[in-house]
């Protein structure tokens, strides 16, 4: 029997086959990930330690994440059961993703003494310290960074959540960033009463923002905050920042006939990019300047 989670997804993916046939070549390799994934969260063994909910609190009136990307505890066994599932699914014309596949798994048997440290190296986003294990010559780095981060994601989003199990997360927070892990969001949600809900793009955690609030800058001077609507799409829409000229992508779900499952939407929502980028506007980094702005990121992240 389906879990909850996985009918939502599986019927997400359902529509969008129909609605948005333009990345019909991606929804069967999409859905064996997600499937991968939400199966791996049942079984981790993730070396978890807690933390106390006046510790996190503490945390969050200051403005302060309750962990670094780095921090996040990994289960590396789980880790390559997902990718197996993952390169058994590539599209068979998709050269970046099965280049990508091929690269880190010959980097773990090559290893088989470090695949601790291989696996973690995708934590980091500065000095690309997958190198010291990864042959990255002719392997496109964006799918590199895609596939090893999904393969740990179940990791990491099942510890957010174990975190979030220790406090709720209220008016506290008030930052653009997470406030598990401070990533910026992957997508952003509007929903009942115009309440906007940020979706991190690291760890999964969903979170309030303002109604007008850039998540890179914190600008919420609303003349300064715009947003463009994709024609044709009037659910989706661009909002982006004057100030700091990033942009984050906006799901209206208020009358949305059909589920959403986040990850997702990020594949079918590339057209947005697209049209953003084309207007000037810059693609958000995935760790936030505010928390992580001591690093030196080498590629975007």
């Amino acid at each position: 029997m389906l879990s909850d989670s996985e009918a939502i997804m599986r019927k997400a993916v359902a529509f969008a086959r129909t609605s948005k046939p333009a990345y019909l070549e991606l929804y069967d390799f999409l859905e064996k990930l997600f499937s991968a994934q939400l199966e791996a969260k049942k079984h981790l063994a993730v070396p978890f330690t807690a933390m106390d909910a006046a510790s996190i609190h503490a945390r969050w009136r200051s403005g302060r994440p309750l962990l670094r990307r780095w921090d996040f505890p990994v289960d590396i066994q789980a880790a390559e059961t997902v990718l197996k599932a993952v390169a058994d699914a590539v599209p068979p014309h998709n050269r970046e993703l099965s280049g990508a596949c091929s690269a880190l798994a010959q980097a773990l048997a090559r290893n088989p003494s470090a695949k601790d440290a291989v696996w973690e190296s995708f934590l980091h986003h500065e000095w690309n310290p997958w190198e010291e294990w990864v042959e990255t010559t002719g392997v496109d780095l964006p799918s590199l960074l895609y596939v090893a981060r999904s393969c740990l994601r179940p990791s990491v989003e099942w510890t957010a959540e174990e975190l979030l199990k220790t406090a709720s997360l209220n008016e506290t927070w008030k930052e653009g960033y997470c406030p598990v892990c401070g990533s910026l969001p992957a997508l952003i949600t509007l929903e009942g009463q115009g309440y906007r809900r940020a979706h991190c793009s690291w760890c999964g955690t969903p979170w309030r923002l303002a109604r007008f609030q850039c998540p890179v800058c914190d600008n919420r001077r609303h003349q300064s905050l715009g947003y463009l609507y994709a024609e044709e799409e009037p659910r989706y829409r661009i909002d982006y920042c004057a100030e700091c000229r990033h942009y984050f992508k906006t799901v209206d779900t208020r009358e949305l006939l059909w589920p959403i499952w986040i990850p997702l939407e990020e594949w079918t929502t590339l057209h947005l990019d697209l049209v953003a980028q084309r207007a000037q506007w810059k693609t958000p980094p995935s760790p936030a300047p505010a928390v992580y702005e001591a690093d030196t990121p080498a590629v975007p992240s």
